[in-house]
């Protein structure tokens, strides 16, 4: 049975972001998002992880957890993104072998390359940073014109926080909410999603949200 309750322990809850090679718009196909999802539903079966959100952008993907011990030390971020690609090549073989060209690898240590090498790895220090990341998370959608509201978005978390129901016939995940893991979450209060003024760029820096539209191709950076 999973365990609901994560350890207090503040510096292992981390946002992982991973970037799609030469910025692909891998994760446009609702196959690909697929892939993703049954490997964090995994990553939370097999409890290596809590898993306490998560978005998945056309060109990137964002997820808050904690891993749990024995995995606490492990490169379970890497295992991730491994056994994604390998989906993902294994489908286009057998569905689109052209589409498979555009992620021809020039390193000489692979054929092919589905994520940039620059995924990155934050550790959350406090409720108050979490609060805002996961509001960022939740709001990407929206601001990238994929959907109009958040719990709208069949590929985030935000229909937990927002007291919703994930969309039938998708991998969803076990999530576990994140105030647990600062040991904040009272079961009486209602898990809506906290709104702050706050964008996390892809480096890994909370800086101010700036007002009027943004630029770009994701509004974290």
């Amino acid at each position: 049975m999973l365990n609901p309750n994560p350890a207090e322990r503040i510096d292992k809850v981390q946002l992982i972001t991973a970037y799609c090679y030469n910025n692909n718009l891998m994760l446009r196909d609702d196959h690909n998002k697929r892939f993703v999802l049954e490997s964090l539903a995994f990553l939370v079966n097999a409890e290596r992880i809590w898993l306490y959100g998560y978005v998945l952008l056309e060109n990137q993907f964002h997820a808050m957890w904690q891993q749990r011990p024995p995995w606490d030390e492990r490169n379970v971020r890497q295992t991730m993104l491994r056994f994604t690609a390998r989906r993902i090549k294994y489908n286009l073989r057998a569905t689109n072998e052209d589409e498979l060209e555009h992620f021809r690898s020039r390193l000489p240590d692979r054929k092919y390359q589905f994520w940039d090498k620059e995924s990155v790895r934050v550790t959350i220090s406090s409720l108050d940073a979490a609060s805002r990341i996961m509001e960022n998370m939740h709001v990407a959608p929206v601001e990238m014109g994929l959907c109009r509201e958040q719990q709208a978005y069949p590929y985030s978390s935000a229909w937990f926080y927002g007291s919703g129901e994930p969309v039938a016939g998708l991998p969803v995940p076990v999530i576990t909410h994140y105030q647990k893991a600062f040991g904040q979450y009272n079961e009486l209060e209602s898990p809506a999603i906290l709104l702050a003024p706050y964008c996390l760029p892809s480096r890994g820096t909370v800086v101010e949200r700036k007002s009027g539209r943004r630029s770009g191709k994701s509004p974290f950076g």
